[in-house]
């Protein structure tokens, strides 16, 4: 069985569509089960917001594939809040932060155009449903690594008890906190000494799309999608990452928007080590290269 991880893909359907089909190509021709792990904020700001939500809720509840573990992200409780709010039976509320601030409108407008009230309903019902946080049996340098949007938990239980549709503070706490957030004057404790915590939520400035933070034991893996759909194309990028305990290592694979892995890396022992030509081509030949990829769009708003 391998576990692949990404994050924060926020409506990117380039990306979306080269790892679905990375990860099918792989099942195929290996014949090993794969599971991919979404760690929160799917959508929002991107275009494909809608479609690609749609998609992995069909992919989960129909089993097509492989088997897909969808985690909230701040944008996933953004859109349940706000479905709090509807006033009039499909109308998405305008004034709300997710329409206006966070990038929903773009997530509800598409939903009006692929789904029906009731399918919406139901979307909303899948979001509401959506656990905050993941343990896995798999350890990396003998702690369990944890999957969290924002800020790992003190106490992690193997079965997380708590879905969007709790809404309540720690919700808001494990989905929204970053170390350093300019409303707050004091640095935030993102990890848990106990594990190893796999993060998105906080844009990576960088080529690989992650990075370490040795002191707290987290590893961020926010290729800063939401970035590049708001227009800033230096985030082209958008790590995938196996989770390799047997060799005690992740290995991450680089994605850009032109479906094409652009670096691969081993991190071991806190190290990001480059992978050899070799091993990195031996893991593009499972790329879908019939994926058209679009360009990006930006609109301009008065």
């Amino acid at each position: 069985m391998k576990k692949f991880v990404v994050s924060d893909l926020h409506g990117n359907g380039n990306i979306y569509d080269a790892i679905i089909g990375y990860l099918e190509n792989l099942k195929k021709e290996t014949n090993e089960e794969v599971t991919l792990y979404i760690n929160g904020d799917l959508i929002d700001r991107g275009l494909d917001s809608a479609r690609i939500l749609v998609d992995v809720k069909r992919r989960i509840e129909n089993k097509i594939g492989f088997p897909i573990v969808y985690l909230a992200g701040n944008h996933e409780l953004s859109m349940y809040q706000a479905s709090l709010e509807i006033q009039v039976r499909g109308v998405w509320p305008i004034g709300t932060e997710w329409m206006w601030s966070h990038g929903g409108s773009i997530t509800a407008y598409g939903l009006e155009d692929l789904v029906t009230l009731d399918e919406e309903e139901e979307i909303v019902s899948f979001i509401s449903n959506l656990k905050i946080y993941e343990k896995l049996i798999e350890t990396l340098d003998h702690k369990r690594i944890v999957l969290v949007h924002a800020k790992c938990p003190r106490v992690v239980l193997d079965d997380c008890p708590l879905s969007i549709k709790d809404n309540n503070k720690d919700v808001e706490n494990y989905l929204w906190i970053r170390k350093y957030d300019p409303w707050i004057p004091f640095r935030q404790v993102i990890g848990n000494p106990n594990y190893f915590t796999i993060i998105g939520h906080t844009p990576v400035d960088n080529k690989l799309g992650y990075e370490y933070d040795r002191s707290e034991n987290v590893l961020n893996i926010d290729g800063g999608c939401a970035a590049w759909a708001k227009g800033y194309t230096n985030y082209n990028h958008s790590p995938l990452v196996e989770i390799d305990s047997q060799n005690n290592r992740l290995v991450v694979l680089t994605f850009n928007n032109s479906n094409e892995i652009i670096y691969g890396t081993y991190f071991q022992h806190g190290d990001i080590i480059p992978m050899n030509e070799f091993d990195l081509n031996e893991r593009r030949k499972y790329l879908e290269h019939n994926v058209v990829t679009k360009k990006l769009v930006l609109y301009d708003v008065e």
